[in-house]
């Protein structure tokens, strides 16, 4: 994590000094739930894209990273929010941003009545012989 953190121009203390030495957003805003009841899916394609284009990732490998955005505080799956609560923080550059990647966020988590019927990943079970 630390080589990682480092190749993308943060310091190399990152860990002991409690990510003292990295520069902080400008703007940090909640995004508030719409409504209430479960968070049951979240495009992880599109979250990514979303910190790409707070300029926290690359799309191509001459792009600068920009250290201090992101997301933070990201509720789980499963999670039950009420109306207003937050799902996660976003750290960005100015309020545009924020607001861009907010909507953009709003549209990659579905919040459903209750929680989806949990699907087994095991497809067949096979007995040796």
């Amino acid at each position: 994590f630390v080589r990682m953190v480092c190749s993308l121009g943060g310091p190399r203390d990152v860990l002991a000094a409690r990510f003292a030495g990295l520069t902080r957003a400008r703007v940090v805003v909640e995004l508030a739930a719409p409504r209430g009841g479960v968070i049951a899916a979240m495009d992880t394609r599109a979250i990514g894209l979303a910190v790409v284009d707070l300029g926290g990732g690359r799309r191509r490998a001459s792009d600068e990273v920009d250290v201090s955005v992101g997301l933070s505080d990201v509720r789980p799956l499963g999670s039950l929010v009420a109306a207003g609560e937050p799902l996660l923080k976003v750290h960005a550059a100015s309020r545009d941003a924020a607001a861009a990647a907010g909507e953009r966020l709003g549209r990659a988590i579905t919040i459903a009545a209750r929680a989806p019927r949990r699907v087994s990943p095991l497809i067949e079970r096979v007995a040796g012989g």
